[in-house]
């Protein structure tokens, strides 16, 4: 593989670490400061409106800029984001930095870093695309995995406020490095330069409205569900520890990296799109169990069973956008339906934390495997045509 390609999966680790420190700690830091759960699913909410905006700047302005340019920016704001949470308490300076920092609350990224990265990827890698992104996806879940472990680590030193704040300093540091590493990134700006859609064709742009709704359907539904709303949903529900989240959440992303290795393998049999509607459905049937299992050990058996296969269609649809898009189109494209995908996801947090807050633990796992569902086959139906 060429140099870019290593790069790309260095800085794809990096991040995803210190996402998964960031996802499953700040609701937990939330609701040690004293916020409510409404202010917990408010933050969360300012988290995916952050990475919508970032999505929308690069989809109208990224090859006028220059995607290289843009990536370092929103690694700069990285920084800034984890020096601000490390410094003030105060709501409306959290708020403000979970904004601009880019941060993934599921584990699986629709932020501008990797709209970027999975759309430049098959420049380098050719007919290996496939593998090359269930390798790219088992990085950055096993990263993530070590990040949520990481996580836990203010409660082997007392869990105070000062230490859990310490651990945002992680994530200054990482967008630090980004920005290094980003600067020696080559390769990946595009040959046309236009503003917004005006450079794409419009088989492209009836694909890319198509599939934005369809994938609007499955972050709705993913928005519902994210790890940060599950640490919490299990802190309030069985009074989990931040201790035991951390583990819990290291076990489930190591599962799902491991996944994503299988996914690959499945979809040179089968084909992407299959290996996408397939999977999904069996992991979402197992999401709508969570809730009802009734005990903490009976939630988690089904939550890593949901994890087995959840996630197997992040590369396998990866991939089948690389079918269906040429070279030119595919950041654009990646851009603009993961902006669909966190627009969708925003009502999410809210809801959950309202949800909570009146009781009601079961209905958010019940509203999101079924609209996922219903996500799956519609897609199925749509493109089974076109799918090799």
């Amino acid at each position: 593989m060429v140099r870019s390609v290593y790069l790309i999966l260095f800085v794809k680790g990096l991040r995803t670490f210190v996402f998964g420190i960031v996802s499953v700690l700040t609701p937990i830091y939330l609701a040690m400061l004293g916020f409510s759960p409404i202010y917990v699913g408010v933050s969360l909410f300012f988290v995916v409106l952050g990475n919508v905006f970032s999505n929308i700047l690069l989809t109208w302005f990224g090859d006028v800029i220059g995607r290289g340019r843009l990536l370092i920016i929103f690694s700069f704001l990285m920084f800034m984001s984890g020096v601000l949470l490390f410094s003030f308490s105060l709501y409306l300076v959290i708020a403000l930095a979970l904004f601009i920092g880019n941060v993934s609350t599921t584990g699986t990224e629709t932020g501008p870093f990797q709209s970027v990265e999975v759309g430049v990827l098959p420049r380098f890698t050719g007919n290996r695309l496939g593998r090359v992104l269930g390798v790219y996806n088992l990085i950055g879940y096993s990263a993530s995995s070590i990040g949520a472990l990481a996580s836990s680590l203010p409660a082997y030193l007392g869990n105070s406020l000062y230490v859990i704040r310490s651990m945002y300093l992680v994530y200054a540091i990482a967008g630090l490095v980004m920005i290094i590493v980003y600067s020696a990134l080559g390769g990946i700006e595009s040959s046309r330069k236009g503003i917004g859609l005006r450079r794409l064709n419009r088989s492209a742009v009836i694909d890319i409205r198509n599939l934005s709704v369809l994938y609007s359907m499955d972050a709705f539904g993913g928005g519902l569900i994210t790890q940060s709303l599950l640490s919490y949903w299990f802190y309030v529900r069985y009074n989990v520890s931040l201790r035991e989240l951390g583990v819990v959440f290291m076990v489930v992303n190591i599962i799902t990296a491991l996944s994503l290795v299988i996914a690959p393998l499945i979809a040179e049999r089968i084909g992407n799109l299959r290996t996408m509607v397939y999977t999904h459905i069996l992991s979402n049937v197992f999401l709508i169990l969570i809730p009802f299992a009734g005990t903490f050990p009976g939630s988690l058996a089904f939550l890593l069973l949901r994890q087995s296969v959840s996630q197997m269609d992040v590369p396998t649809r990866q991939a089948f956008m690389a079918q269906i898009f040429s070279d030119e189109e595919r950041v654009a494209a990646n851009a603009i339906t993961n902006t669909a995908r966190s627009i969708s996801s925003l009502p999410g947090s809210p809801i959950v934390g309202d949800l909570i807050s009146l009781g009601l633990y079961s209905l958010p796992f019940v509203i999101s495997g079924s609209v996922k569902i219903i996500y799956d086959l519609t897609i199925y139906f749509m493109y089974r045509g076109r799918a090799k």
